[in-house]
């Protein structure tokens, strides 16, 4: 059997104190074989062929939903502003208007690009081996965006996001790239002190930022990506993360030092040689837990919750229910994957059981 190998090369990682990115090779080697079956995750099928997995859409998480004693009811919004406005009018003390978005294209999909184009296979993220998952190198922990990322959510505030004027609090992931996408995409709701008193550089070149209000930025560990192998879902030190962001409020994240004690806590649960990706079922209690216990009791009725992709899609199939059932009216929850950086609108409305 031919094989054949090269050197996967990614060359961008985020500076410390300035939002450039300067050089530092992520570097392992590829191995291209004929197409064989390999073992994947319960929740990765195969790879769209570009720098995202395809997910799994195909089980029923109704019994699951059906388990908790709160059921979360979706209904899916355009983005107009008067269709906003006029649904938020409206609004029952039990329902909220919120904003989902996923990062842009980050440092770990490029990675997944090129494994997938040089072997002829997607990348197996469940494999365990840094030699057959370059996920799991050091040199990807916390993944920022890259320059195509940086340009998606760019984009995104221009088409979508500086028309939504009405945004209270934009609720985010601590890990970096979605800290990135939520400045890039909601700039206009920097503190105004922040944009004023910080310089603001993308690969060198000073962004436009408008200064604006007094909107809320709360990082929550609630909606952080999976847990279980992948490094580049580990959290950096929490103070070289504050000192980039430093209008946003840390302080509900559960633990405030510089280890990601989430993610070893989560490790710890399995003996070394077993570490397994955390599963679609335990993600979707992560979610739920954020949108009852957190969300929910929130003060504010319009919020934008910045997060990831594997989140996202356990939110989407097993936590949420279809808001027609409550609304009788509209189109269903689209459960599909979302795209980099995309944004759906939903009207979630909270209804015991």
């Amino acid at each position: 059997m031919m094989i054949q190998r090269r050197q996967l090369i990614v060359a961008f990682t985020m500076h410390s104190r300035c939002k450039a990115f300067r050089p530092v090779l992520v570097t392992t080697t590829i191995t291209r074989r004929a197409a064989t079956a390999s073992s994947s995750s319960p929740t990765i099928l195969a790879s769209t062929g570009s720098d995202d997995p395809t997910f799994n859409n195909s089980r029923n998480y109704e019994w699951l939903k059906q388990s908790r004693p709160i059921r979360i009811y979706a209904k899916p919004l355009t983005l107009d502003i008067t269709h906003i406005k006029s649904r938020k009018d409206a609004l029952s003390p039990h329902s909220k208007i919120v904003h989902f978005q996923r990062h842009g294209q980050g440092i770990h999909n490029e990675i997944y690009a090129q494994w997938t184009q040089s072997t002829g296979m997607p990348l197996n993220l469940s494999e365990t081996d840094p030699a057959k998952n370059p996920l799991l190198l050091p040199n990807v922990i916390d993944a920022p965006l890259t320059p195509k990322g940086i340009s998606q959510c760019q984009d995104q505030y221009h088409r979508l996001a500086s028309n939504l004027r009405c945004v209270e609090r934009i609720i985010v992931s601590p890990l970096v790239r979605a800290l990135q996408t939520a400045q890039l995409t909601f700039r206009d709701h920097l503190p105004a002190e922040f944009v004023e008193s910080e310089e603001f550089y993308i690969n060198g070149g000073e962004t436009e930022l408008t200064k604006t209000t007094t909107t809320l930025w709360t990082a929550h560990e609630g909606c952080r990506e999976e847990l279980g192998i992948l490094l580049c879902n580990k959290r950096r030190p929490l103070s070289e993360t504050k000192l980039d962001f430093p209008h946003v409020d840390f302080t509900h994240l559960p633990h405030h030092g510089e280890e990601d004690l989430t993610w070893l806590e989560y490790a710890n649960n399995f003996p070394q040689d077993e570490a397994q990706r955390e599963s679609m079922e335990d993600m979707s209690h992560r979610v739920y837990d954020f949108l009852v216990s957190f969300l929910r009791h929130l003060p504010e009725r319009e919020v934008a919750v910045v997060g990831h992709s594997a989140w996202l899609h356990a939110m989407c199939n097993a936590v949420l229910d279809d808001g027609n059932d409550v609304h009788c009216e509209g189109d269903t929850i689209d459960t599909g994957m979302f795209g980099q950086a995309e944004i759906r609108t939903l009207e979630l409305t909270f209804m015991d059981k």
